[in-house]
């Protein structure tokens, strides 16, 4: 960014926080006049200022480019990656631009401008103001969005879900969406969405009852005891089967009654931060998913409270999820956390989780104790643990080697074998350069879970997310708190990504999975028994050769942003293309049931995904 426009927005963000501007002002004036080699050095002097008044309390969406850049300037610097719990707050972000300025590396990795360049950017990032200012203390910020997005497949006969789509709910954008964001001083922020968008479900999808699934799903849904106690899901899609479609509804049981998708309130401070939200959440380093917590999924609801400082990270978390009304039962159940982060060298960082599914029956104050060891709350009938290790290590600037692994059930030598081990792991090897005048990023991730991670048979991390549909019952959407294959998967992803400094960014990767028998339709128990225990034996991938689905492909992504080019707008234009091959394709059909789920499509099949939008931003 050119030194005049930085030193613009750092005057216009001190605005709204007077005890630094004069400072801010007098790193204005000093940078008009400088050549562009001398900026570089100079922000260096002026930034650790200015971040004081850009730590605020506002909640960064891992949408956001910046935590990739973060990510790819830390490496670049010799760096571990910034913690890996998202996401961030402003000032967490804030804290984290501020170590590089304290890191004996510094002066070797700011000799390339464009690293310089990429340091500007962040920060720019970081202090652009909100659009309305109330007082001296308070400001208000407005962002419209307008998508007109289309998607377009060749096979609509075997592809047929949302599942079948690389580019899938999570990732569409709705036709409107407009975010509010309140902050008050540093220490308080509120923000919430509005939109309008197409629904996951409406009334043209072919559905079946989920009664007859009569020995229910995992623990999360029991058997049906009551006449007329059913949810529906579909069977084949009507928006996710069409041959082509846009994100432009047609009917009103297309809208998508479920937002706001992000809803955070937060207050904190440099080095803490307490948030009450509804937005995604991602534990781990992972490219092809994280163990715990990850963000595929649409939206986490959650208590947290973080407290941070360069060097450690300890944050507690407390994700609840609905139950259906479904078989006599509803309510809720939650996911409560508590994760410790060390920077142990500055190249090396360790990360240890301890997380509990809870049943909140019975469920004390006593049991809400953040600096309990979770593993000893031995009531299973109403808790079950699950544990993540991580480790980030950055042997040269611009390699990154990265490992996570999850254990959810694991047996003791003097243990009997009434349950089989159950855990996950993953690895990767990512490389970060610069290539041209962009950034280039090469990522190399595989993964591995046992056929029974997340299963337990009283207090399971399966889902069940009922999704509104007007004039119809409630659809299911069976989910994992983490993983987003589940178990019984063996998975390898190659990404590469580049980024123009102009805002541009073109990716394109391969990927590949085979995926065992075990899903959420199936029991846990070797009897088919989901009351029983979890005791289903087999290696991943378990089944035989006929019920191994496997899927590979390659993507391709482009997008592209002109800032400001119609006054007030920022125009943006975005297309990709997914090639998906898979065999034994899971088909959940009319006549399938439990155990009994079909398994389609043995010969290999295939199919082109495309998608391509234009949006405007106001």
């Amino acid at each position: 960014m050119k030194a005049e426009a930085l030193s613009r927005r750092i005057v216009q963000a001190a605005g709204l926080f007077p005890l630094p501007a004069i400072t801010v002002l007098i790193a204005g004036v000093l940078l008009r006049p400088l050549r562009p080699r001398r900026t570089g050095l100079l922000l260096f002097l002026f930034l650790p200022s200015a971040a004081v008044f850009s730590q605020t309390q506002q909640v960064l969406p891992l949408s956001s480019p910046l935590y990739d850049e973060m990510d790819a300037l830390y490496a670049l610097y010799g760096l571990a990656a910034p913690s890996a719990a998202r996401p961030w707050t402003n000032a967490e972000a804030a804290g984290m631009l501020q170590r590089l300025d304290q890191t004996a590396g510094v002066g070797a990795a700011a000799a390339d401008s464009r690293v310089q360049d990429l340091y500007d950017r962040i920060a720019a990032e970081l202090s652009v103001p909100f659009t309305v200012t109330l007082d001296n203390l308070a400001a208000l910020n407005l962002q419209l969005d307008a998508a007109l997005e289309a998607y377009a497949h060749t096979n609509s006969r075997d592809f047929v879900l949302e599942e079948d789509w690389r580019y899938g709910y999570e990732e569409r954008k709705p036709l409107l969406s407009l975010t509010l964001e309140l902050r008050i001083a540093s220490w308080f922020y509120v923000t919430s969405d509005l939109r309008y968008g197409r629904n996951r479900f409406n009334e043209r999808d072919m559905r079946r009852d989920t009664a007859d699934l009569s020995a229910g799903v995992g623990a999360v849904v029991p058997p049906p005891d009551a006449e007329g106690e059913s949810c529906a899901f579909p069977y084949r899609s009507w928006a996710y089967g069409s041959p082509f479609i846009t994100n432009v509804t047609t009917g009103f049981d297309e809208f998508d009654f479920d937002w706001p998708k992000r809803a955070n309130l937060t207050a904190g401070g440099k080095h803490w931060n307490l948030s009450i939200a509804r937005d995604r959440v991602k534990w781990g380093p992972g490219r092809t998913g994280n163990f715990v917590f990850d963000d595929h999924r649409d939206y986490d609801e959650y208590l947290q409270f973080s407290a941070f400082t360069d060097n450690f990270k300890y944050q507690w978390l407390n994700v609840f999820y609905a139950l259906p009304g479904f078989g006599g039962t509803g309510g809720f159940k939650f996911l409560m956390a508590h994760r410790l982060e060390f920077r142990i060298l500055p190249a090396l960082v360790f990360a240890v989780s301890e997380n509990l599914m809870v049943d909140p029956d019975g469920f004390g104050p006593a049991n809400a104790n953040p600096a309990f060891i979770y593993h000893n709350w031995y009531d299973r009938s109403r808790f079950n643990a699950i544990a993540q290790l991580e480790l980030d290590y950055v042997p040269a600037a611009g390699w990154r080697l990265y490992t996570e692994t999850v254990i959810d059930q694991f047996r003791a030598f003097w243990e009997d074998e009434s349950e089989p081990a159950s855990w996950g792991i993953l690895g990767g090897l990512e490389h970060t350069r610069f290539a041209g005048p962009g950034l280039l990023i090469l990522s190399l991730e595989g993964a591995y879970t046992s056929p029974l991670l997340y299963r337990r048979d009283q207090v399971d991390f399966l889902t069940v997310l009922p999704v509104k549909v007007n004039g119809s019952k409630d659809n299911l959407v069976f989910d994992y708190t983490g993983y987003p294959y589940g178990g019984d998967a063996l998975v390898l992803r190659l990404d590469s990504r580049y980024r123009f400094p102009g805002g541009a960014l073109v990716s394109a990767g391969f990927f590949g999975a085979i995926h065992g028998r075990m899903n959420p339709f199936v029991s846990h128990n070797r009897d088919g028994n989901n009351g029983g225990l979890a005791n289903r034996e087999g290696s991943t991938p378990s089944g035989s050769n006929g019920e191994q689905e496997l899927s590979c492909g390659v993507s391709i992504r482009g997008a592209y942003t002109l800032a400001k080019k119609m006054g007030i707008f920022t125009i943006s234009a975005w297309a990709g293309a997914d090639f998906v091959i898979k065999k034994n394709k899971l088909m959940i059909s009319e006549a399938g049931q439990g155990e009994d789920i079909i398994y389609h499509n043995s010969n290999a099949v295939t199919d082109l995904q495309v998608v391509f939008g234009i949006g405007l931003r106001l």
